[in-house]
């Protein structure tokens, strides 16, 4: 049996003119075409250090050593950016009246930094947006519903709200819509976790996925985006006061199920900056964690055994790790940060960070990696005979 991996590529956001020190067998990637609209270049970033869903597995990832050009505060990521002299002092955080200075942030930068820096990066994303549906909304087939989502929303967040009110308009059935509104829009305006996940979620996906040419793209088109968010938005129900909020709770969770194919529990823990790429036929079970900056492709499981089990019976997902189409993790079992699932793998013990697990839980080791480089393969894909 022959399978393909395909590791996450690097992000591709960041400043320009800004020196980062190349992995020795880096490969120069070809231009994203959002990043010249952007005014931003390819770069390769090390994983973030850290992650929120349990401790480091096995090994300690580090981060690549970099070149000054930065302006970087404690904690590292998540602060402004500028292109500054290496013997810059730092100043303050950049005000809201800075916002056309700034540039799209890396999301392992994110997500470490302050929550105001988070609704900057925000504020930029949504300007973008606005300035791309200005365009769209010329096209007699979508041109109201982008005026309805983008053009008429105050933020990200309250965009991405609109989108998902407007997909539950085709369950009037299930829902009252004016009551519906109403919790969007108040969930979308408060909840600091729907917020940040709005908006490193979008970061993600730009990052992650080369196919994307626009803001607007994936905003308005992948699914996977809208189930995550729905799935926020049922776990600030799920975690409210009162029986009937768990109903409603259960209640997204299957229109989400119904509407985009994916079915996320409301009590799983999804991290911020996390890309679920197709999505179709996602499962996340009640006790699932997923870390930051995580990659999901489509038709993956996220499971319990079946067995009778109290407490966690579902997978924990490392932070920057990728899980491949059609693959399936079940039970109480860690993927490590910086683990690859490749496509089609059934994992069901431990897996440790930075390893890559084909197969039926069979662990590839970093000198069968460097052997199928050496014999042909490259940096993105590698190809294992198992």
């Amino acid at each position: 049996l022959c399978v393909a991996i395909s590791p996450p590529p690097p992000p591709l956001l960041t400043l320009r003119k800004v020196s980062v020190s190349q992995n020795q067998h880096s490969q120069p990637r070809r231009q994203h075409s959002l990043l010249s609209g952007l005014r931003l270049q390819p770069s390769q970033f090390s994983p973030p250090h850290h992650h929120r869903t349990g401790q480091s597995l096995c090994t300690t990832t580090t981060t690549r050593g970099r070149s000054t050009g930065l302006v970087r505060r404690e904690p590292i990521s998540f602060r402004v950016m500028r292109e500054v002299e290496d013997d810059e002092a730092d100043g303050p955080d950049a005000t809201e009246e800075e916002v056309g200075s700034w540039r799209l942030m890396a999301i392992e930068d994110l997500l470490q930094s302050t929550h105001s820096t988070v609704e900057m990066q925000g504020k930029l994303l949504f300007n973008v947006l606005q300035a791309e549906a200005k365009e769209a909304v010329k096209s007699p087939l979508i041109g109201k519903w982008v005026d309805e989502t983008i053009l008429s929303a105050r933020d990200l967040p309250d965009a991405m709200g609109r989108i998902l009110l407007g997909h539950m308009r085709s369950s009037p059935a299930l829902f009252d819509m004016e009551a519906a509104r109403q919790m969007v829009e108040e969930i979308c305006s408060n909840s600091l976790a729907v917020r940040v996940g709005v908006i490193t979620d979008l970061t993600k996906a730009v990052e992650a996925d080369l196919a994307v040419e626009s803001i607007l793209q994936p905003f308005l088109n992948f699914k996977g985006l809208h189930a995550i968010t729905l799935a926020r938005i049922s776990r600030v129900l799920w975690k409210r006061e009162g029986v009937h909020n768990k109903h409603a709770a259960l209640a997204l969770q299957s229109h989400g199920s119904m509407q985009y194919g994916i079915d996320i529990h409301p009590t799983a823990q999804i991290g911020d900056g996390v890309f679920v790429d197709h999505a179709t036929g996602l499962v996340i079970g009640a006790t699932a964690e997923v870390g930051d900056n995580v990659m999901l492709l489509h038709g993956v499981t996220l499971g319990a055994t079946g067995k009778r089990v109290e407490g966690k019976r579902h997978p924990t997902v490392g932070a920057g790790s990728v899980v491949g189409a059609l693959a399936t993790v079940l039970g109480d079992v860690m993927i490590g940060s910086e683990a690859t699932v490749g496509a089609q793998a059934v994992v069901t013990k431990d897996v440790c960070d930075g390893e890559t697990v084909v197969g039926i839980n069979k662990i590839l080791d970093g000198a069968t990696k460097r052997e199928r480089m050496l014999n042909g393969g490259d940096e993105n894909t590698w190809f294992y005979n198992i």
